[in-house]
């Protein structure tokens, strides 16, 4: 057990840095590998790495990491998932999906899913590699501060981020390894290629930019941001997608943007649960159509690609703006 009132290697967590980043952080700092160290410390009655503790985490836990680090407990729970509740998805539950928060996927231990992406510039910056909690953010695609896009797994062998395994089947190493290497095949993920993004409208992505800049720098509270917005984009992205609602829509929108189609799940799957690519395409497509509201999505309605009695369906508290609107094109009907 490591003894005293404070572990001997204390880490801070980063600016808006994941829970999960910063205790194998912690881990590393103290000299041993992730999994000796939770065992040690916790107990092996507590089980951490069979559940996303990032959207799950134990009130323990965070007791623990507060009190051995010398963090506030306000602090440590903004590591989580949990301070998005009311501004990116309105409830939260311990299951099911969450509006705009990409899922791991956990099957027993393993990750099944691309749910952590990473900008390769970021984790390269500063004394050591970590991950933020904006990189579990659905519409969270590109970085706005390199104006490349993100990764959402090893761009070497295919496989996603899961930092906490680097460790595992390594009996001879001594050392934790660096949280920029990746679990399976160890490729250096700071020198991932990057990819510029393709501005190919402006006013859309500067507003896209400017809420990525937000949620990067944990300004999640700010009076600035809209989330009755960011409720009513998931809504258009949902209906982008969707064969059965909105069929028309997507080439629509894609013709009056120039932008080519590219290939969609054609499952009916959350849109969290769809691949970085598809996400992007989708949602450059939504912001465009949200730009100049309500005239486009009147356009587009006056072309019947999309019907009034669709831009409600599942969406629970629509904001009242938005809500008007569809009423009007009820009336118009």
């Amino acid at each position: 057990m490591l003894n005293g009132e404070l572990w001997p290697a204390h880490p801070h967590p980063y600016r808006d840095e994941l829970l999960s980043s910063w205790l194998v952080r912690v881990a590393h700092a103290n000299g041993l590998k992730v999994q000796t160290f939770c065992a040690q410390e916790f107990g092996n009655d507590h089980q951490l790495w069979n559940r996303d503790i990032d959207r799950m985490a134990p009130a323990w836990l965070i007791e623990s990491m507060s009190a051995k680090t010398g963090t506030s407990l306000k602090r440590v729970w903004e590591t989580t998932l949990l301070g998005y509740e009311g501004k990116l998805y309105d409830k939260y539950h311990p299951a099911g999906q969450l509006r705009w928060i990409l899922p791991l996927q956990i099957y027993h231990r393993k990750r099944r899913g691309y749910g952590l992406q990473f900008c390769s510039k970021c984790l390269a910056e500063g004394c050591e590699p970590y991950y933020r909690r904006s990189w579990r953010v659905a519409f969270y695609t590109f970085c706005p501060k390199h104006d490349v896009m993100l990764w959402d797994r090893c761009p070497s062998c295919g496989n996603g981020v899961v930092f906490h395994r680097l460790e595992l089947g390594k009996p001879d190493l001594i050392d934790g390894s660096s949280l920029q290497c990746c679990w399976f095949c160890g490729f250096d993920l700071c020198s991932a290629p990057t990819v510029p993004v393709n501005k190919w409208n402006d006013r859309t992505f500067l507003s896209w930019s400017r809420v990525l800049r937000l949620i990067d720098r944990g300004a999640a509270d700010s009076r600035d941001f809209d989330y009755s917005k960011l409720a009513v984009l998931h809504q258009f992205c949902a209906l982008m997608v969707s064969m059965r609602c909105a069929p028309k829509l997507i080439a629509y929108v894609q013709e009056k943007t120039n932008q080519l189609p590219i290939p969609l799940v054609k499952r009916r799957i959350a849109f969290e649960l769809r691949p970085l690519v598809e996400r992007h395409h989708v949602l450059g497509l939504s912001w465009w159509l949200i730009s100049r509201w309500p005239s486009r999505l009147r356009a587009a309605w006056k072309y019947r690609v999309v019907r009034y009695n669709v831009l409600g369906k599942d969406f629970n508290a629509a904001p009242e703006w938005y809500l008007s609107e569809v009423k009007r094109l009820f009336s118009d009907n």
